[in-house]
Formats: C-alpha cells, structure tokens, sequence
C-alpha cells in the first residue's frame, strides 16, 4: 500500500511540473516550429487567421535566414536579445484566440509596408530591405509576435480541456486580494457596498473559491450562502488560506524533488555534482552560466565536474524542446539545432537548471471558458523560474537555503 500511495505521489508531482504542452511562455519561434513539426497531424484545418499567421512567421523566419547570409556577423538582424526580454506581468495577461489572432493579423496588414506585405505573401525577397534596419526588426517583431501566439494556439488546442481544469490553479483572484491588502475585516461591510462592488467581489470569490478544489457552481452556491448568512468574512479567510497553498505550489520545492546530493555546509557556498559533458566545450558553456546565474550577494553555487551514476547530465536532441526529465531530475535536454552562442540558448540553460534544483515554473496558463481564449501570466516577472525577464533574486536563494543548506 505504501509503494501505491509513493508511486501515486511521484505521478502527480510529475503531472503538476510537466504541463501537456511544456513550452515557456516566451519561447522563440524556431521552438515552435521544431514542436509543431513534431505533432500528430490533424486532418481539420486550421482557423484561417492561424493558418496565414503560421504562414507568415515562416516566411518571414525564411527571410531573415536569407537576409543574415548575406551580413556579416556584426550586422546581423535578431529579433530576440537580453534587452528585449518584457515579460508577462500577472496584471497584463496574455490573451490569445482565433479572434485575437484575425485582429493582429488586420493590424499588421494595414502599417506592413507594400513590400513587405507582399514577400510575406509569397514574392521573392528582395535585394535590398525595404525599410532601415531598425525598422525592419520593429515590424518584424510583431508579425514574429503574432505567429508565436498562432503556434501556441495550435500546440495546446488539442489538450484544451486540460487547460480548461488549470482555472482551478489560476492564482489572479488571491492576488489581488493580496495586492489589494484585503482583509475578513473589510467584509464585515460587505452589505453596504455599491451593487457593482459587490457584483465584483462575488466573481473574485468564486475565482478564488476554485482554488480550494470546489466546483465552479458549488462556490457560487457557497458565496451566496455566505452572504445569506452574513458569513463572507470568514468564507473570505479560509479561501485565503487555499489561495495561499495554491500560490506557494509555484515556488516552492516539493520534498520529492528535493535532491541529495547538494553540499551546503558554508553559508557562502554551494556544490553539485555534474557529469562531464562528452565534447570539452560544454563545460564553459554550463559553468559560465549556471555559475554566473545561481548566485546571489556572497553565496556562490559550483559545479563539480566528474562521473555520477545519479548526478545531472547535459544532452542534446535535434529539434526538442529544452526541458529537464522531471523537477528535481538528472538529464537536461536542450536542443542541438539551437547555437549554444545564442541568447535563448543561455537563458534556458540557467531556467533548466532550476528544475534540477527542485525550483518548478512559476507561470500559469489556463482556457478561459468566458473569453474562449487561452490566458497566461508570469507570477513574478523579475524571477528567473517565472520569465525571461527575470534572474536570481533572494526569493530563489531563500528557498535553496531552506531546502539545502546544512541537509
């Protein structure tokens, strides 16, 4: 019985850590093109607009490729680098559908110079670009924008209804209550508050209901009878407390992916072991990176090169998409059509790299059954495991010490 409740434990901490479609939320279009490519094929077309954007992001991926062989390499075109990283801030969410899609495309086609619009269409690439560089790469950058959200779209459609059951991980309501510094106190006057305040307050407290495992009529049926009752104060605090527990899953080390063998026995310094990479230049490549990243104020990690029967490994897969076998897993797997020069491929280094640890993704993305769109969000765009916008902060330092240091 005790092997089935383990067994049972490990298969949802994978669950929970491998969405079914495990692509970073800002993942660069070549990562999109690799997965798509992967899919099973489906008989139904595409929507229209998803088709053309598809179309579009390809053809434009085909011209930068011809337009860079071309250029030396300081005059290369790159729609990505360290200075455009934005990220997705929990109170802006990424809302992505069929519609919002046909929107962007009738956008970009009404600003897209004639040129442009036509090459993308199907002309033949001209000799010479059409606008100046910089401009080019601004217009780029969104036709690039829009085919990542159609790839999205056609990646996670086939698992809509997994995405559909994430809204009852969706963290919005507790955070705003949070930000909002809500209290059970501020309930008690609940009755006197305009209709529209209410009306609002009962959508957040069905929102953040859903995050207590309650279906989505039974929290309704909770609230009103909450309010009935004049018990909206203490509904509002315990919701709080399954709100918390929900949030603190995307940040917090699980024990089953806590790893044994980290060394943290100095307060200033950390070891783990790693396995030699086959070819010498990988090992620059990971200690520059995971080094330079995994440190904060006097603390320090070190790699220790060597061979372990159970220590982390580096591999490469032609077109995969980068990820690590499990949280708190061995093999990295990164994808060995990607430079290991490039931005992305360094950043994703370090973010992997927190999954060996035990840290899991601190984003979320779920089906909007009201919107009929896919919404994701970054709970902390400054955190490494959240964005691409984020690094080591003293978030991340604090859980590793919690887990790691003196085990």
């Amino acid at each position: 019985m005790n092997k089935l409740i383990i067994a049972i434990a490990i298969i949802f901490t994978h669950a929970a850590f491998a969405a079914p479609v495990h692509i970073d939320l800002e993942a660069p279009s070549e990562m999109y093109r690799a997965h798509l490519a992967k899919m099973t094929k489906n008989n139904k077309p595409d929507h229209p607009a998803v088709a053309q954007a598809l179309a579009w992001g390809n053809r434009l991926a085909a011209w930068l490729d011809f337009e860079n062989s071309r250029r030396s390499n300081d005059r290369q075109l790159r729609l990505t680098s360290t200075t455009t990283r934005r990220g997705i801030p929990i109170s802006s969410p990424s809302i992505y559908s069929e519609k919002t899609i046909e929107a962007s495309l009738n956008e970009h086609a009404s600003e897209l110079p004639g040129i442009m619009f036509e090459v993308l269409n199907g002309e033949k690439f001209p000799n010479v670009l059409p606008l100046s560089d910089a401009d080019f790469v601004v217009m780029a950058r969104k036709v690039d924008r829009t085919y990542q959200s159609a790839a999205r779209f056609k990646a996670l459609l086939p698992w809509i209804e997994s995405y559909k059951r994430s809204k009852a991980e969706d963290v919005r309501a507790y955070y705003h209550f949070k930000e909002n510094n809500w209290t059970p106190k501020h309930f008690e006057k609940f009755d006197t508050f305009s209709n529209d305040l209410k009306k609002e307050l009962r959508f957040l407290l069905a929102e953040l209901c859903l995050n207590s495992g309650e279906t989505s009529l039974g929290c309704k049926r909770s609230i009103a009878s909450a309010e009935r009752t004049k018990k909206i104060p203490e509904l509002f605090e315990s919701l709080m407390i399954s709100g918390e527990s929900n949030w603190n899953k995307f940040f917090v080390i699980p024990d089953s992916a806590a790893r044994r063998d980290m060394t943290w026995n100095l307060i200033d310094r950390a070891e783990i072991p790693f396995n030699t990479p086959e070819h010498e230049r990988f090992i620059p490549y990971l200690r520059d990176n995971i080094q330079d990243e995994f440190r904060f104020n006097d603390w320090s990690l070190k790699l220790r090169f060597g061979s372990f029967a159970n220590g982390p490994r580096l591999k490469f897969e032609a077109g995969t998409v980068p990820h690590v076998d499990r949280l708190g897993g061995n093999n990295i797997t990164m994808d060995s059509n990607q430079s290991i020069e490039e931005y992305e491929s360094q950043w994703i280094i370090r973010h992997e790299f927190g999954h060996v640890l035990g840290l899991p993704d601190c984003y979320h993305e779920i089906y909007d059954e009201t919107l009929k769109a896919f919404v994701n969000y970054q709970l902390d765009t400054t955190d490494l495991m959240c964005s691409r916008a984020g690094n080591m902060n003293e978030r991340i330092h604090q859980e590793l010490q919690r887990v790691y240091f003196n085990h």
